[in-house]
């Protein structure tokens, strides 16, 4: 089951990379889908005695593919979650100003180390073989994120913060 899933991450990113996936863009409320995939999460989180926050109730519209952005999402608090440590805590925030809406997703713990922080988007790279492997992660993850956001013309990135670390996208406000 786990080759079976890696191998449909592979076939995934390869049709983003390669320009085989076209984007299904509309126009969505953006707290509904975060509120959905944090809702989700949940359950994964408190079998580790994590919590998500997110706070967040009013709709924040956007134009983009709304399945693929799902898909970042669930990544980044599936990372949260299997990363946390510390306080046990994981913040997820909409950010919108006049040019962007950006979505942050912070979890307590141990810090990357900053000569892996730009590497975490490369294919099969990860930063703890060790825990990776004992929660079945294979490195693809962040690469179909990487993918989804350049197709949407928007960013990603991560940063170290006093809690722990943060990964954020940001799509361009129409």
């Amino acid at each position: 089951q786990k080759m079976n899933r890696m191998v449909k991450k592979l076939l995934t990113l390869n049709q983003l990379e390669f320009g085989k996936e076209k984007l299904d863009m509309t126009r969505f409320d953006l707290t509904a889908l975060v509120a959905g995939v944090s809702g989700a999460s949940a359950i994964l989180a408190k079998q580790k005695g994590a919590n998500i926050f997110f706070t967040q109730k009013d709709p924040v519209y956007v134009w983009g593919d709304e399945y693929k952005l799902e898909e970042v999402v669930t990544n980044y608090l599936s990372n949260a979650i299997n990363h946390v440590s510390g306080k046990m805590e994981i913040n997820v925030e909409i950010i919108q100003n006049d040019k962007t809406t950006r979505v942050e997703v912070e979890n307590s713990g141990s810090h990357i180390p900053d000569e892996d922080l730009e590497k975490v988007w490369d294919k099969f790279y990860k930063v703890d073989k060790a825990h990776t492997r004992s929660y079945g992660g294979n490195g693809i993850g962040l690469s179909i994120v990487k993918a989804i956001m350049d197709l949407h013309g928007g960013k990603c990135g991560v940063v170290n913060t006093e809690a722990g670390v943060e990964f954020w996208f940001e799509l361009v406000n129409p």
